[in-house]
């Protein structure tokens, strides 16, 4: 069966962005298949973030915070994703866990991590290979149809050549699905429901354009990223208060001789380039402020709050 793009019909997959989207998104609906407009469980997202490798991998996680708004907690991707900071809550099930146990056990709905190398076996590190096509065609096939499969991904047609025998043929042609472009989702999202001061091209992660929505509000600076994290300022009800705490809980044990450092690559999952090292050293003279205990923090952030 071929795929269908955002409207129902019967042609292949088509791109989110041809499709005229003028019309306020449902917001009071939590199904991410609502807000898009399609009645395809199979959605794929394009985020081109995932393509890049090396010293250029980061924020391949940036979609996540606009996905969970819909419920989407179920979560699959690489083990080196998870660099110990979690900027919202969800479950984990890594990419190299369904590669050695199998799909029998896993739930839907799912958002699943994947780039093209990853797919085709292209990408590897000095300790493994990177080859997700047998796992991607049999969490398609053993789904149940109404269940809903994220695939983010960093192209439009992605490609799983063992499976599909016509040479630059996209796998999605085969089942009924919607494929839309991350970034312009984000800009319907953040249209109809935030007042960010923050630009596209300062990021494209949902949770700071949610602080700077809620510190705007308040009368607080939110047009910068670093700004979002000044805890001499903040609110106590402010959400960037919550990595501190999962900081401390998740990483008290392995405190690093440079925790700067320490805090920075936890932030590269979920941050595009820029002032990651500012966030860091703002995170960092907190956590020092408060000898890295959650109740001297939760005294310092209720009692600064008072004297404001």
């Amino acid at each position: 069966m071929r795929g269908r793009g955002v409207h129902p019909t019967s042609a292949p997959c088509q791109s989110q962005a041809t499709q005229k989207m003028t019309d306020p998104p449902n917001t009071k609906t939590p199904a991410l298949t609502d807000f898009v407009g399609t009645r395809d469980s199979f959605l794929v997202i394009k985020d081109p973030q995932l393509a890049k490798t090396g010293t250029q991998a980061r924020a391949q996680l940036r979609s996540l915070p606009f996905l969970r708004e819909f419920g989407l907690q179920r979560v699959a991707h690489p083990a080196i994703y998870d660099n110990g900071l979690r900027l919202v809550n969800y479950d984990l099930v890594s990419n190299e866990d369904l590669r050695e146990d199998g799909v029998s056990d896993v739930e839907f709905p799912l958002t699943h991590y994947v780039s093209q190398d990853m797919l085709t076996g292209d990408l590897q590190d000095e300790d493994r290979k990177f080859d997700d096509q047998d796992v991607v065609r049999r969490l398609l096939r053993s789904r149940p149809t109404d269940e809903t499969y994220v695939l983010v991904t960093d192209t439009s047609s992605p490609m799983m050549p063992r499976h599909t025998k016509k040479p630059g043929k996209s796998f999605i042609d085969e089942f009924e699905c919607s494929v839309a472009d991350y970034k312009g989702l984000l800009k319907r999202f953040l249209q109809y429901n935030l007042d960010s001061a923050l630009s596209l091209s300062t990021t494209q992660n949902l949770y700071f354009h949610q602080l700077s929505d809620f510190h705007q509000k308040t009368g607080l600076e939110a047009d910068s990223i670093p700004a979002l994290f000044d805890y001499t300022r903040i609110p106590a009800d402010s959400p960037a208060w919550d990595p501190l705490y999962y900081l401390i809980r998740e990483d008290v044990e392995q405190v690093l001789d440079d925790y700067s450092e320490r805090i920075r690559a936890a932030l590269r999952s979920w941050t595009e380039r820029g002032p990651t090292q500012d966030i860091a050293n703002r995170m960092l003279d907190m956590l020092e402020r408060v000898d890295f205990e959650e109740e001297r923090l939760d005294n310092y952030r209720y009692r600064h709050q008072e004297k404001q």
